[in-house]
């Protein structure tokens, strides 16, 4: 009992703690459905969403708003949208008075966020109004007003409320985006009109709803707006009185009517449990170290628990997905996936599981009806619309290739944060599919050493002839580092078929054995043998470290090159071979050193020759493309941006092989160096090694995910 006591009271100085405030720029009001930067971003820099809801809020940022909260973004299905600038704007009028109060001329007002919410306080010399969104549930945001009479005198008040939803989307002049509007004694309900624009917003039956805990007087507008007001209330003399008031976003009706109504009682006591939850992952997830870095700690967390989605339409999981401000990325993926279930683990080690579970969901059996031959594969991405070839409507599933695999590396790391051999039991059958899927389907000669590639898939032909050009391009996208030169289509490389026993073309290989993907599949040989261990299954444990010995052997022998001292892919064509030097060096050659593949001399070689600013050792450190390399661009994509996974595979690769004062070094360098990094903006997808200047999409999970790690391993002494 004592411990418990010392948790809760420790984990609750944690979450009330002012080290913990403002940790990303929330602040905003929408103008239209849809605004969104250059890169496909949207304007507002963050958006606070909790417990795999669907929608999502902002703090204020202009006098008019103060003492709401603005928005709210929903997801489109599959598409981060705003449904109005303000759902919920409130006023208080004094009875006595008949004034209304003015939030910007309160004497004393805060406007912040916490891990577990968004927050107003305001101060006249009569009331303070306090105001809190947090979460209860996977489609409830809960709005806390709170007033306190502060005066000597008892006090009438009356409540309103009043909003206006926007009426279409700036791209589909047409749309008119509320179908009707209904309310009753304590509520109100807007029902989106359906549609279904692959490129822009695609709904069914949709639905907002506010509640309020006490009955309110309602009237709806003709622009589908509404304003609602409370009859007087009694506040008396240094008492307070509480308001509540629900918000819920419904992708359809059916979930709307499994739902029911807003049980009060029921969502205090939700609010109550999800504060302690939030205390609770911060004691697990930080622990020591500057208060900076336990601040990055605090915010890779919320990044990953805001692009938590729970389960609707074809994600039947609760996931991660890669970022609910950047327009294509309301979707799971495949290696995205693995790398946050590994950051997930050291917080919350359940929505670690049901992360790795929502694409494994989807794994390949001989019994699939479009793609039996790729028996054990995964798709890419999944989203909430199911994939057209599926019977699907508008979906952006991507089946044309697989993803690197990582998989057992996320299921064992979250063994060791839980312990829970039943989940190793579980997965281990489905991984050991997946691993031997690379070896039937993508080694085309047979050697062990195995190539990226692509699926049978209509994309892949033209006109019943092989398009070598989309194939080339889906066996990018297998590497995850989908523009990378070594990638790049010239005379030498060559698409081959991959055939089973009976002769039938089963998918596709480039004549490419590449390093980073033998390196995964070395690291994945050795943990398949652990969990055959774990499990008593000696004889499979005892093979599968006869297998990787073998596959480290020849990592350390075929593709390391000792002139130029690092790691490269192997061209082949028929017998004949050769190291992929003039592509240059990338990222990729240092995976053998994070799998342990590469020996202690390789190691050695690469730390003295490869860890200067003019190749890896950057402003931002591993750069995908050595600085030296003829094909480096610092702003191009998976041509020279520092991608932060690639980043810790290189930082775990200088710990295993003894180099820790390098790790440390570079990990603190790339966290003080990267743009936004320790300050209050949003985590982005990747980085200029040169310049530290953030890339591409904000608020990106795989990046969090990495700095929480880093923080674990170099940061929280």
């Amino acid at each position: 009992m004592l411990s418990c006591l010392f948790l809760c009271v420790s984990s609750l100085a944690l979450l009330d703690s002012a080290e913990y405030r403002d940790l990303l720029p929330y602040q905003g009001t929408p103008i239209s459905m849809e605004e969104r930067d250059d890169k496909g971003n949207l304007e507002i820099g963050a958006t606070y969403v909790d417990k795999g809801a669907w929608h999502g809020f902002h703090l204020p940022d202009a006098p008019e708003h103060y003492g709401s909260f603005t928005g709210p973004l929903f997801i489109a299905q599959e598409y981060s949208l705003h449904l109005s600038d303000n759902m919920m704007k409130l006023g208080l009028k004094n009875v006595s008075t008949g004034q209304t109060l003015d939030f910007s001329q309160a004497e004393n007002s805060q406007i912040y966020s916490r891990p577990d919410g968004l927050y107003q306080e305001f101060d006249w010399p009569e009331i303070t109004v306090s105001l809190s969104l947090n979460y209860t549930d996977n489609r409830t945001s809960m709005v806390t007003t709170q007033l306190i009479n502060r005066s000597d005198s008892d006090q009438q008040w009356q409540l309103s409320w009043s909003g206006t939803p926007f009426q279409s989307h700036p791209k589909l002049e047409k749309y008119q985006l509320i179908k009707q509007v209904n309310s009753w004694s304590n509520g109100i309900a807007w029902q989106l009109n359906p549609v279904m624009d692959t490129w822009n917003i695609q709904l069914a039956d949709a639905s907002f709803e506010l509640w309020f805990s006490p009955e309110v007087e309602i009237e709806i507008n003709k622009d589908n707006g509404y304003q609602a007001k409370t009859s007087v209330m009694e506040l008396s003399a240094g008492k307070s009185l509480q308001i509540l008031s629900a918000q819920r976003y419904f992708h359809t009706q059916e979930e709307k009517l499994l739902r029911g109504t807003v049980n009060w009682s029921q969502q205090q006591a939700l609010l109550a449990e999800n504060r302690q939850a939030w205390q609770q992952r911060l004691t697990k997830g930080i622990d020591k170290g500057e208060p900076k870095y336990r601040k990055l700690a605090a915010k890779s967390m919320l990044t990953l628990v805001h692009n938590w989605r729970s389960p609707a339409g074809a994600i039947l999981h609760d996931a991660v997905t890669p970022s609910i401000t950047y327009k294509w990325f309301n979707g799971v993926w495949a290696w995205d996936s693995w790398k946050q279930a590994v950051a997930l683990s050291h917080f919350d080690p359940e929505l670690a599981k049901s992360n790795v579970l929502s694409m494994f969901d989807y794994q390949f059996t001989a019994q699939d009806n479009v793609r039996p031959q790729d028996v054990g594969n995964l798709p890419d991405a999944i989203f909430y619309n199911r994939d057209p070839a599926r019977g699907g409507e508008g979906g952006n599933w991507n089946e044309r290739n697989g993803k690197p695999p990582l998989a057992a590396w996320a299921v064992w790391e979250i063994y060791q944060q839980s312990q829970d051999l039943d989940f190793v039991r579980l997965m281990y059958p489905k991984l050991v599919a997946y691993h031997l899927w690379w070896y039937r389907n993508r080694d085309h000669n047979a050697n062990g050493l195995a190539e990226y590639g692509a699926n049978l898939h209509p994309a892949h032909l033209t006109a019943g002839k092989l398009n070598r050009k989309a194939i080339i391009e889906a066996a990018a996208w297998e590497s995850g580092m989908d523009n990378a030169p070594r990638f790049d289509d010239d005379a030498s490389v060559q698409v081959l078929q991959n055939r089973n026993d009976k002769g039938e073309v089963i998918g596709y290989s480039l004549s490419q054995e590449s390093v980073d993907l033998n390196a995964y599949l070395f690291a994945e040989k050795v943990i398949l043998a652990k969990m055959a261990l774990l499990q008593q299954l000696d004889t499979q444990a005892n093979d599968w470290s006869t297998q990787a010995d073998k596959l480290k052997l020849q990592i350390q022998t075929k593709m390391f090159d000792d002139k130029t001292g690092f790691f490269y892919d192997i061209r082949f064509e028929g017998n004949e071979s050769h190291l992929l030097i003039d592509a240059g060096k990338g990222v990729e050659g240092w995976l053998p050193l994070w799998a342990g593949a590469a020996t202690a001399e390789q190691a050695k070689i690469m730390v003295e020759r490869q860890l200067s600013d003019k190749q890896f050792s950057t402003k931002i450190p591993f750069p995908t493309v050595s600085a030296d390399s003829p094909n480096f661009a610092s702003t191009q994509y998976w041509r020279g941006p520092v991608w932060l996974d690639q980043a810790l595979f290189g930082l775990l690769g200088l710990e295993r092989y003894g180099y820790h004062s390098e790790a440390e070094t570079l990990a603190k360098r790339l966290v003080e160096q990267g743009e936004g990094i320790l300050s209050q903006a949003p985590i982005r997808e990747n980085y200029d090694p040169l310049t530290g200047d953030g890339l591409h999409c904000t608020n990106f999970s795989w990046s969090a995910s990495v700095l929480l790690l880093i923080y674990q391993d170099w940061l929280n002494k």
